[in-house]
């Protein structure tokens, strides 16, 4: 086995770009249409989408007939262009995209590493480490654009550390700026804050401040506002000033910094769900010596040696600083802190070729512990999941991961680059029961397909659509028509007792106290999505 991970570690050494796409292309490729769109932002992503290709809808985004500000529209001309160049249709097109983000993410990764001038090994280290993280290569299977607006903020740091460590700055800080305005048109202005709270409290650290202050910072700041003022004039052209103000900049940028109407959690949301997104390298906390830190001279000697600081600060600081502008924010989602993987990535690939063999062993075994530990409790317990449809595959995934845990654990003295090849070879086979079994036969579970089809074959015959206190635009993608929502109730019920067909789509715990019911309307369909139970009722 070692022989075989030495000839693996060499290519992927050699050729990372092409080893990249090659296990990316491993993980994903069965997986491009072999399950419905699920809820929430899939669908509705699904939608706007369907929309700027059904209706031109190319600067501001519709969902559901409605404008859609919550996004910047380039991720969706992203997908338009998969969908030129390929001969893919959706739903494939948007599992596509899933796919190559999670490949830019990583080729965005692996451009850090090189910019901060590690050698191959550990930038080859840093990559098994993010292609063997459950979270991230989730994600390549799930349709949004967190990771395309990830990789542009870490080569945007890429960038600006390059700018700011070179004896000219040349057109680095243009670049970076270019990459922070393109992030912003993909997702919003964490692209432009990360980059710069990072460089700045890097700089301020070095006693070098003064180096945010240059004609090319400026030049590249002003490149970046063109880039967003084209933008902003396209909108305010097609949806007017007070669009511009109100809802995109107000409810959306400072409404959801400050006090959000959405997503809003605790100080402390960060500490729990960070640890978990990044099994399993979490426990790779365990094998590592803290003790130094504990000490008074590691900390005068960082303190003395600040202006020496090189490319081990900028990546701590990067993820610290990361970590703690994110917890400071009302709304807080899981995906947010998909910057902060590569930093920690590098770091960790780092200290494996630096840690002792007798601790290696121990994170390996560590590894080990916890495949071994999720496959029994998924083998015992699988079938008290609370999913509201048969599972299939849970038994192969579950017997899989213990398969996978024991190879961790005979492995565990074989070095750390035969750790990292098993480490994602590992993950890349787990997911093929996953991708193929599991996740297909949780559509109805997941996904407003079902409930969506059928209102599609109503609305066909006939029926005007209404909905009533759903998450907007989560039908129509699969309905294939727009649908009327509303939250008030008798609203609806006076439309359609004026109406002789109608369907209408209402959560269980509405409809079961709903006493006003307009005459005829029956229920048809009752499908449980995501936790929550909806009600398909019609008029005929």
């Amino acid at each position: 086995m070692k022989r075989i991970a030495d000839t693996l570690w060499n290519i992927f050494e050699r050729h990372p770009w092409l080893s990249m796409t090659a296990v990316v292309i491993a993980q994903t490729w069965f997986t491009l249409n072999n399950r419905a769109l699920w809820f929430s932002d899939e669908v509705r992503y699904a939608n706007a989408y369907q929309n700027l290709v059904q209706h031109g809808k190319w600067l501001v985004l519709s969902l559901n007939g409605q404008p859609y500000p919550d996004k910047p529209p380039v991720y969706f001309w992203f997908l338009w262009l998969i969908d030129k160049l390929t001969p893919a249709d959706m739903p494939t097109v948007f599992f596509i995209g899933s796919a190559l983000s999670g490949l830019l993410f990583l080729f965005a990764a692996h451009a850090l590493a090189r910019a901060l001038k590690f050698s191959r090994s550990v930038c080859a280290g840093s990559s098994l480490v993010l292609l063997s993280t459950f979270f991230l290569t989730a994600l390549f299977h799930y349709s949004r654009m967190d990771l395309l607006f990830a990789a542009c903020i870490i080569l945007a740091h890429a960038c600006f550390y390059k700018a700011f460590t070179n004896d000219r700055q040349g057109r680095w800080p243009v670049i970076a700026f270019a990459l922070c305005g393109l992030g912003t048109l993909i997702k919003g202005p964490l692209a432009i804050i990360f980059p710069l709270l990072t460089s700045g409290l890097f700089l301020a650290w070095k006693g070098q401040f003064k180096k945010l202050f240059t004609r090319p910072m400026l030049l590249g700041l002003l490149a970046m506002l063109g880039m967003i003022l084209l933008w902003i004039a396209g909108v305010m052209i097609a949806e007017g000033p007070s669009f511009l103000l109100d809802t995109v900049l107000g409810k959306h940028v400072i409404q959801r910094a400050t006090n959000t109407f959405h997503h809003k959690e605790s100080l402390a949301y960060y500490f729990i769900a960070f640890p978990l997104a990044w099994l399993p390298w979490t426990l790779f906390a365990g094998a590592v010596n803290f003790r130094p830190m504990g000490t008074a001279d590691f900390w005068t000697g960082l303190f003395a040696d600040r202006k020496y600081a090189g490319p081990n600060t900028f990546l701590w600081i990067m993820f610290l600083s990361g970590f703690a502008f994110l917890s400071s924010l009302s709304g807080k989602v899981l995906v947010y802190i998909l910057p902060l993987f590569p930093p920690l990535a590098i770091l960790t690939a780092l200290a494996l070729t630096e840690l002792p063999a007798k601790r290696a062993a121990r994170w390996w075994t560590l590894a080990a512990g916890l495949f071994c530990l999720l496959g029994a409790g998924l083998l015992l317990g699988g079938d008290f999941l609370p999913f509201p449809v048969p599972v299939r595959g849970l038994g192969i995934a579950a017997a899989l991961l213990i398969t996978l845990g024991v190879g961790f654990f005979l492995l565990r003295r074989s070095g750390h680059r035969t750790g990292l090849i098993f480490a994602a070879l590992a993950l890349t086979v787990w997911l093929y029961p996953v991708g193929s079994l599991v996740a297909p036969s949780l559509d109805n579970a997941m996904s407003p397909k079902l409930t969506g089809q059928t209102m599609k074959r109503y609305i066909d015959d006939g029926h005007t659509p209404f909905a009533y206190k759903i998450y907007s635009g989560i039908f129509t993608y699969y309905a294939g028509s727009d649908i009327a929502e509303s939250s008030d109730l008798n609203h609806i019920a006076a439309r359609i007792r004026g109406l002789d067909r109608a369907i209408l789509v209402i959560r269980e715990k509405h409809w079961t106290p709903w006493k006003n019911r307009p005459e005829g309307l029956l229920p048809v369909l009752r499908q449980e999505i995501s936790g929550q139970s909806y009600i398909l009722a019609v008029k005929n």
